[in-house]
């Protein structure tokens, strides 16, 4: 049977919004390196999840995923780097995007209609919002799908969906971990520029809302709507892990109210690698985890040819 996503690709377009209000304090100058500045933020998560990036000018990003999940990831972190942002002279940025599926063309790349349908889609999504066409969401998997819900009267081609009202709620709940300097001065403008994503206290910490795993060929998510994921060796485990020096009920991965947590069972113990190559060994213990990384039950990760779960954890 033909995967449908080696022939569909999914379209995600995202614009930077709410600048208006800066023109008449700081200049149109300002204001675009305002803008530019959240704009290249965000356009970081589209090389994060693998996304081919298609134009980034302007308040504008347009670029598409070899899967769905990928692309519903990448909006989503795409949204929380821009709110990670502090004010510019009290006003604060915020970005929305849109995701629709459709066709590829000879050289791999979307045909007009998939991208004109995706702009389409953007301009009826408000401000702050991530909002999936029905063919886009066909293409998730079943544990992603359950984060959304209908937006009726939207008017597109295609009934609509965003993130369940729950789900959204949570990821609002990380607005008061921001920096809320209303009092920047336009000469920090500047400074802005490379301003880095310093980690924020436990008070300010942003809610993570979704954790996205690969292992083989599977694709799974833990979130609020499904917070619990098992990994052994047994059949009937979400992962069944083939090497053997895992266990038959080897670990599991608890989403808790916007922290992701490694609880290992083990005999050998999980072995987490993140993405500066920092190692972490666990038995029967608990961690949480970092936004990226390997986990190996029973062994490194790092050792060659080993078989490792891949993961990647969105904020928002």
């Amino acid at each position: 049977m033909t995967d449908p996503q080696k022939s569909e690709t999914c379209v995600l377009v995202a614009e930077i919004t709410g600048d208006a209000p800066l023109l008449g304090k700081i200049g149109a100058m300002e204001t675009q390196r305002a803008v530019e500045r959240c704009r290249n933020r965000a356009e970081r998560a589209l090389g994060a999840y693998l996304g081919d990036t298609i134009q980034a000018d302007g308040r504008t990003l347009i670029a598409h995923f070899p899967r769905a999940e990928n692309a519903m990831l990448a909006a989503i972190d795409l949204r929380a780097r821009v709110k990670q942002l502090p004010p510019v002279s009290g006003v604060a940025l915020s970005a929305h995007a849109a995701i629709h599926a459709g066709r590829l063309d000879s050289t791999r790349q979307p045909v007009e209609t998939a991208l004109a349908a995706t702009r389409d889609l953007l301009v009826r999504t408000p401000a702050g919002e991530i909002h999936v066409s029905a063919s886009a969401a066909a293409l998730l998997p079943a544990s992603v799908r359950a984060t959304l819900e209908a937006r009726p009267g939207v008017g597109f081609d295609e009934d609509v969906f965003a993130l369940r009202s729950a789900v959204a709620a949570q990821a609002v709940a990380g607005d008061a971990g921001l920096v809320t300097n209303t009092n920047l001065p336009t000469a920090s403008l500047d400074a802005l520029e490379d301003l880095p994503e310093a980690p924020p206290s436990a008070e300010t910490a942003p809610v993570r809302t979704a954790m996205l795993l690969r292992h083989d060929r599977s694709t799974l998510l833990v979130s609020a709507a499904r917070p619990i994921l098992l990994a052994g060796r047994e059949d009937g485990n979400d992962i069944v892990i083939a090497d053997r020096r895992a266990s038959r009920h080897h670990a599991r991965i608890e989403w808790r109210q916007g922290r992701f947590v490694l609880v290992d069972t083990s005999t050998n113990g999980s072995f987490i690698v993140d993405d500066a190559g920092n190692e972490t060994a666990l038995r029967r213990a608990e961690t949480e985890l970092p936004a990226r990384g390997r986990i190996g039950f029973g062994y490194s990760p790092a050792e060659v040819d080993a078989e490792c779960v891949l993961f990647d954890i969105a904020s928002s």
